[in-house]
């Protein structure tokens, strides 16, 4: 129960949630793996609390006094406040402090903590709840053509209806065998309409819903063992959470995706950085893209290349550079920073203070881990610069000075954690204020982005100081590098006492804690003095901008939605493809509500009469014009400065009209400074908005609204945890495989389900309408046509297995392996020059539109079904009735009667509706013939032979004089000569006068070299010959490279299934 307190051993699981107040460690950290609450296995630290810690242990009893105080139960498990009253003291908690029920004690012998929720209330059971419902473009309209066949089938229902009512009336008396008439002819039409719409329900696919899901686990199974998607870099493999969706990967339009560990690979590389006004860092990486820095240390996090020699010089330098002085005004003392050093010394001391990285223990040395790979790579380097955070302790920093020249001699500083305040997407900042331990004075440091550290300095900051760090902020920006600015000022003893409390007032406070933080934080954090800036490289994944440039041939729109400034992200758009050197680009930065209502409407104008392609870069700024909604009062409270006045919220209307018209004729969009809710309501936007078929990849928690608000949502195992692995209806271990995830199995499972369902529903029109046509012929007295066991297993046995083999197996084009070809090395090469593995490879994604457009599920593809499955009726009916009716009697006086009639009928239904099936399979292997000729044929045969040996039935024997008889084969015979006639001419004729691009690019599949690549030609050659297009600027798939490794896989991995020599038909 709630106040128990709760030992718990190595391995062992929490059983609820308990804040610690004791560990086995000597500095109170514990580990915990998450992995069943948020997928997570990397551990993360938990903290006892510094008043109890060393206080209790598994011998002794704890008899003291204390009072938690903490939040209502809630679902957050990144977010935890309380307090703890202990000693006459009040103290603050935080998710640091919580162990949550469900995860598992690591590294750490034991733990002892209180429990503060527990059953129903702990965080695993507040996330035990359904996820989004989400439905496929073809489930919907799955269901709207069940509603038209259902009233097909009411119209059918109706008809014999009357008939029996107007037979009735008028023929009863006439047939003294059928006796008395005890209803009049409306009662016995009302019941007949009954009798029929039991007799005509074959007509609805109801085994279709359960003959869907069985192909779509086992397509989710494919997909998840499809090698081609397995990831060696992060050892995962593709991950289907909402089969449903399956379909629905054929079907997208439109693509947003996050940058950050999407299309990077969130794996920072400290590359420059700008002190005061002076540079340090090898500057060649500014001016040639492809200029790389030989790394001296490279993990799952971090690579480090920058040259620390110039900034060691500085630091621990006897000779100290002047400069124009920093001053600030301090209790009435005077504080001034003057020379170089002292400026680099505040900069690596921000860079080694302000952040939430914890140590640990590797070989002889520390490592550093943290959430944020960016404050891995800002603490890392700082260190081997030679400021070394080695550990906090009851909330003392030790800080390690180690002069380069002298490594013997090092130097620990402490410093006193007082405040800090953690990074957000709202704030896009954080701060701690120390007290240093030497001096006693307090000292804030503060870094984040540029667009809001700028509006945090002091004006007493020099100005060219300012301008120098902003000019150089801008040049790295344009490089691509992510950027952050450091800022810091000292606090005079009264500022800092009155603050401090306040600052406590908010960390003890229950409600609103984050709140009100954020305000203490807002009156902490101004009057800051810059110190410079940082650039950090995070480069791109394998494969992006020729998967992206696939995805805009494949005629899909793709937006990157991403928290970078605009010139970084404009200048990540052109790296990874997205905008091209002949493209049109406009820019709509950050502006005032007039002025950005302006800037579209200009922008509208140059898009109207552009004749190249269109890309338009919008800040987050503008951006909230955009989303701006009159009719949400939550809205309306949080820009008053447009809900104040009809002019300026129809200003805010125009410019949100203004930016769909604008994107509608953009070939992409980059969104920039954009946060997390932004990135959702841009996506429900453009989701409501225009229609399309959306979807959303990202990989971390800023992106797991928009991966929710999508049609599909993907995510990506990357560096920032598994919530948005968590949250998605696919995940996959990099970005290039979304690639296959989308042109492959996403083509195929929309072909496949589509025909499929188009199948189902022909199929059972062909065997139902007979029933039709037969009341004619039967006074509309409801008698069957067929026995009611050859109507039982006709969908479930009969037509079950080919169907559902093709729609497993059907491939129209046949692929060549995606992973013998390296994209990026044949995407320069002219089309001529490529082997036709090669062709089909680059020609896959102009044939996606297949989905993209519904060409297979149109209406008119589905009622073209519909009546061939009429026509299909006609033959298998009337030419056997015919048949029959002028069929004289066999050599034993036999005639045909009704259920020799039933079986030839039957039997002809079966050959016609698994020819049509053969008519349409373009892939062939061994499965097919298995189910054709031994699951449906022999297995018909052999129960019409065992079912006419039953006296019980009314067939009894019926067969066995039916063999004898030549009508029985030249019905089937006519009728499926009938059928390859006139249904294979016309099919022969289409493929050959009006090929659709899939079947042209089939064609050449089916003629494709087996070579492997490196026999088809030399990579080097071709681009020495003319042939080969020698582009302005290069911008090549950054990162390192690994060796494929999927031509050496090992049987750790899950064999695929084996299939038999495939054979393709056209």
């Amino acid at each position: 129960v709630v106040g128990d307190l709760v030992y718990i051993r190595k391995n062992e699981c929490f059983p609820c949630d308990l804040v610690v107040l004791n560990t086995s460690s000597d500095n109170g950290i514990a580990y915990i793996e998450t992995s069943t609450l948020d997928g997570e296995k990397n551990l993360k630290p938990r903290k006892a609390l510094d008043a109890t810690l060393g206080k209790i242990d598994e011998t002794s009893r704890f008899t003291e006094l204390g009072v938690i105080e903490c939040e209502t139960p809630n679902p957050k498990i990144y977010a935890f406040s309380g307090s703890f009253d202990y000693q006459q003291q009040n103290r603050p908690l935080d998710k640091n402090n919580l162990c949550l029920g469900g995860a598992y004690l690591r590294n750490t012998d034991w733990i002892i903590g209180v429990a503060v929720y527990t059953g129903r209330d702990t965080k695993l059971r507040q996330n035990l709840m359904s996820r989004k419902f989400k439905q496929s473009r073809v489930d919907a309209k799955v269901n709207l053509y069940v509603i038209y066949i259902l009233g097909f089938q009411f119209t059918m229902c109706l008809v014999g209806a009357i008939g029996s009512g107007v037979w009735t009336g008028a023929n009863w008396e006439d047939h003294k065998y059928l006796g008395d008439n005890e209803y009049g002819a409306g009662t016995q039409g009302f019941m007949t309409y009954f009798t029929y719409f039991l007799l005509l329900n074959t007509m609805l696919p109801i085994s279709l819903i359960i003959s869907l899901e069985v192909l779509r686990v086992i397509q989710g199974f494919f997909m998840q063992k499809d090698i081609e998607m397995y990831s060696f870099l992060r050892d995962r493999p593709c991950k289907v959470s909402s089969f449903s969706l399956n379909e629905e990967l054929g079907m997208i339009q439109h693509i947003f995706s996050d940058k950050t560990g999407t299309l990077t690979q969130n794996k920072m590389e400290f590359k420059l950085c700008t002190i005061g006004m002076k540079t340090y860092g090898d500057e060649k990486v500014l001016g040639n893209k492809s200029y790389r820095t030989k790394s001296t240390y490279s993990n799952i996090e971090i690579n480090f290349s920058f040259r620390t020699i110039e900034l060691q010089n500085e630091v621990f330098n006897e000779q100290e550079k002047p400069i124009a002085p920093i001053v600030m005004e301090v209790d009435g003392e005077v504080k001034q920073l003057n020379t170089q050093k002292q400026l680099c010394e505040y900069f690596l001391k921000c860079m080694a203070l302000c952040h939430e990285c914890l140590t640990e223990k590797e070989h002889n040395d520390i490592k550093y881990i943290g959430q944020s790979p960016d404050e891995i790579s800002l603490v890392d380097c700082a260190r081997r610069v030679g400021f070394k955070y080695l550990t906090t302790r009851a909330d003392i920093i030790e800080l390690e000075i180690m002069d380069f020249k002298q490594p013997e001699g090092s130097l620990i500083e402490k410093y006193r954690k007082v405040c800090f305040f953690e990074f957000d997407s709202d704030r896009k900042r954080n701060s701690i204020v120390v007290e240093d331990l030497t001096t006693g004075n307090y000292i804030l440091f503060a870094k984040g982005a540029d667009n809001v550290m700028w509006e945090l300095l002091s004006s007493q900051n020099p100005s060219d100081l300012v301008a120098s760090v902003a000019k150089d902020l801008e040049v790295y920006s344009k490089r691509g590098f992510r950027t952050l600015v450091l800022a810091f000022k000292f606090l005079g003893k009264k500022e800092f006492v009155e603050l401090k409390a306040k600052y406590d007032e908010a960390s003890n406070s229950i409600e609103d804690k984050e709140k009100k933080l954020n305000n203490v934080a807002k009156l902490m954090e101004k009057d800051l003095f810059v110190l410079g800036c940082t650039a950090v490289e995070d480069s791109l994944q394998d494969e992006v901008p020729d998967v992206i440039k696939a995805f805009l041939d494949a005629g899909i729109k793709f937006w990157m939605l991403t928290g970078d400034k605009l010139e970084t992200a404009e200048n990540i758009g052109k790296t990874c493809a997205l905008v091209e050197d002949t493209t049109h680009l406009e820019r709509c930065p950050a502006l005032p509500l007039e002025e950005c209502c302006r800037t579209l409407r200009e922008i509208k104008n140059e898009v109207t009469n552009s004749k190249s392609e269109v890309a338009l870069i919008i800040a987050g700024g503008s951006l909230d014009y955009v989303l701006y909604d009159s009719s949400d009062s939550e809205k309306r409270l949080k820009f008053p400065e447009i809900s104040s006045s009809p002019k300026t919220e129809k200003l805010a209307t125009e410019v949100r009209e203004l930016f769909l018209e604008v994107t509608e004729k953009c070939k992409t969009v980059i969104c920039c400074r954009a946060t997390p809710g932004q990135k959702q309501e841009v996506v429900n936007l453009m989701k409501t908005q225009t229609g399309l078929t959306t979807l959303s990849i990202g990989d971390g928690a800023n992106d797991v609204s928009m991966i929710l608000e999508a049609h599909v949502g993907v995510g990506l195992y990357g560096e920032e945890g598994m919530q948005a692995v968590q949250a998605s209806d696919y995940s996959v271990g990099e970005f290039k495989f979304l690639w296959n995830l989308l042109l492959v199995h996403g083509r195929f499972n929309y072909i496949r389900q589509s025909e499929m369902i188009k199948y189902f529903f022909y199929k059972n029109l062909v065997f139902t309408i007979p029933q039709f046509y037969f009341m004619f012929y039967c006074a509309f007295s409801g008698q069957t046509v067929y026995d009611d066991w050859y109507i039982t297993f006709y969908n479930l046995i009969f037509t079950a297995f080919p169907l559902l083999v093709r729609a497993v197996f059907e491939k129209d084009i046949k692929l060549p392996s995606k992973s013998d070809y390296n994209l990026s090395d044949y995407a320069l090469v002219d089309y001529s020059n490529l082997d036709n593995n090669m062709k089909i490879l680059r020609s896959l994604p102009q044939v996606y539109d297949i989905g993209r457009e519904n060409q297979s599920f149109r209406s008119f593809n589905f009622w073209t079904w519909v009546a061939v499955g009429v026509w299909h009726s006609l033959i298998a009916f009337f030419i056997p009735f015919s048949a029959a009716t002028n069929e004289a009697m066999n050599s034993e006086g036999h005639s045909v009667d009704l259920w020799a009639f039933s079986i030839t009928s039957f039997t002809v239904i079966i050959f016609l509706v698994n020819l049509k099936l053969v008519f349409h399979t373009k892939l062939w292997n061994v499965f097919h013939f298995v189910s054709i000729i031994g699951l449906s044929l022999l297995l018909y045969f052999l129960f019409i032979l065992t079912y006419d040996l039953y006296t019980a039935t009314p067939m009894y024997s019926t067969l066995y004089h039916l063999l004898g008889t030549g009508y029985f084969y030249a019905s089937i015979i006519v009728c499926v000569l009938l059928v390859v006639l006139l249904d294979g001419t016309a099919y022969l004729l289409r493929i050959l006068v009006w090929p659709t691009k899939s079947e042209e690019l089939s064609y050449m599949s089916t003629r494709a070299s087996s070579t492997p690549k490196s026999s088809v030609y030399n990579i080097v050659e071709l681009r020495n010959s003319s042939s080969y297009q020698n582009p302005v600027v290069l911008s090549p798939t950054s990162g390192n490279s690994h060796e494929d490794p999927r031509r050496i896989l090992s049987n750790n991995y899950a064999k695929q299934p084996k299939l038999d020599p495939e054979i393709d038909i056209n």
